[in-house]
């Protein structure tokens, strides 16, 4: 087998891996998570049971690779921003607001995604949440080198509170649970950013740019 036989491979891999995620997201949009089948998405991509199986070990695990797409976008988005001469102030909001904003394209569809994502972020082999905890913590280390942000405080603990913030406001927002001093629809972005900065100018040095 040459280099390029097994390049063909693995490309026909991920397209027909991407062809059944696509698939499946188009019905999961058009008639919800919980009433679409694997059946259904299998036929819709034209491939067998055993072949989804293969690349989705469950109906969720789709949602799963949907998150860690998002992960992707906001490296490369945070890889920009690491070049930025914007504030850690600035950077931090940035990088949250643009991971939250995935979610404002189809809410009902990114509660699956949420709750998915939930159950797998706080496993230690969880690979998108441990590109996720370093790709904040290397804005936090720059913005502490830059004298915006507090050196007395660890990275780690930085981006806990951070990510826990950002975390309970996503859940306010998509689950809006009973009983909720929040109103029932609130604007998302304006929301997490202002509770954010409310944490990053604790986190801020006095006289800093934070």
């Amino acid at each position: 087998m040459t280099l390029s036989d097994l390049t063909r491979r693995e490309r026909k891999k991920e397209e027909t891996r991407r062809r059944i995620f696509e698939t499946a997201i188009a019905l999961f949009r058009d008639q919800g998570f919980e009433q679409t089948t694997v059946d259904e998405i299998t036929e819709k991509a034209d491939v067998g049971r055993g072949t989804f199986f293969n690349y989705f070990p469950r109906k969720e695990s789709v949602l799963a690779y949907l998150s860690e797409e998002r992960v992707a976008l906001a490296e490369e988005n945070a890889a920009v921003l690491l070049e930025d001469r914007a504030s850690a102030n600035d950077k931090l909001l940035d990088i949250y607001s643009f991971a939250a904003s995935a979610y404002l394209k189809d809410r009902e569809l990114s509660r699956y995604v949420f709750n998915e994502w939930m159950q797998r972020a706080f496993q230690p082999t969880q690979e998108a949440g441990q590109r996720w905890h370093k790709l904040v913590v290397a804005v936090i280390e720059q913005g502490q080198a830059a004298g915006d942000l507090r050196a007395d405080v660890q990275p780690v603990v930085m981006e806990s509170l951070l990510s826990s913030v950002y975390i309970s406001t996503l859940y306010y927002w998509l689950c809006c649970p009973v009983g909720s001093e929040m109103p029932l629809d609130f604007p998302l972005l304006d929301e997490l950013r202002l509770r954010l900065t409310l944490v990053i100018e604790g986190l801020g040095t006095k006289g800093g740019r934070a």
